[in-house]
């Protein structure tokens, strides 16, 4: 059972772009983040800084760098730390009136910076435990793109179909947000520091052992699992075997099990 696999088969989500942005030094803007939203940006061409509480020290970008904010409840952008930013709202407009092709112009008059914005939108009454246990912030820099085989590739499509009019453009870019936010968790899910990050889901899937058990409960989530089957399974006592997972997941086994069949 492909664990990723199906925990995003179930989510109702739906990728979109918001626009190009090419900021000329001086910028900076604020982004809020929206219920439902998780936003993601890609650096085309220059340079810039993220900022956020939960990021720590203000973090340098360069070409090809992506981030995606799953739970990020805002960040700031700019050329420079110093640098002072403006509400993206003010400056860009309301997101749900952007066009396809849409460019936002701030800034300065300097050097250059492009961007590529835009989000996935969620069912906010989702309870799918993937959603609930993304980090605020996925941060993958161009150096390890290799890690997720086809996510540079997919990022420079998405770029050269965001720069040009092409037919068909508005579905390919829908499909293409699509393959990156699966990437993004792939990556995270592949190179996220779970050891440690609180319990939950991806930290259990990760787990060789207890990632065994969640593909059981997956692939047949209507048989009568019990703890100390589960335990067999996994090839564990029935005590370890539940206090691994509920130091993992948060959730102890059959609690998990009963959310997931919901």
């Amino acid at each position: 059972m492909d664990l990723l696999a199906d925990a995003l088969s179930i989510i109702q989500f739906e990728g979109t772009v918001y626009c190009q942005a090419e900021f000329t030094a001086p910028w900076g803007v604020d982004w809020e983040q929206r219920n439902g939203h998780a936003g993601f940006f890609m650096v085309n061409r220059g340079a810039c800084y993220i900022s956020s509480d939960a990021l720590g020290e203000p973090l340098a970008l360069r070409p090809g760098d992506l981030v995606v904010t799953p739970k990020a409840k805002g960040y700031v952008l700019r050329d420079a730390p110093s640098s002072k930013p403006k509400r993206f709202d003010d400056v860009a407009g309301e997101p749900e009136t952007f066009s396809r092709l849409r460019i936002v112009h701030h800034g300065g008059g300097g050097v250059m910076t492009n961007l590529i914005m835009g989000c996935f939108k969620f069912d906010e009454t989702s309870r799918n435990p993937l959603i609930q246990s993304l980090p605020d912030f996925i941060v993958i820099k161009s150096e390890e793109m290799q890690v997720v085989p086809w996510l540079e590739p997919t990022l420079r499509f998405l770029a050269s179909e965001c720069c040009e009019e092409k037919l068909g453009s508005s579905l390919t870019t829908s499909k293409l947000t699509d393959l990156i936010f699966i990437q993004a968790i792939r990556f995270h899910l592949t190179m996220g520091d779970h050891q440690s990050s609180p319990p939950n889901w991806l930290k259990g899937a990760a787990d060789p052992i207890i990632g065994r058990a969640l593909s059981h409960m997956h692939e047949s989530p209507e048989a009568p699992w019990t703890v100390a089957a589960l335990a067999e399974r996994a090839g564990m006592s029935r005590s370890a075997f539940a206090s691994r997972f509920k130091e993992l997941t948060d959730k102890s086994p059959l609690e998990y099990l009963t959310t997931w069949r919901m």
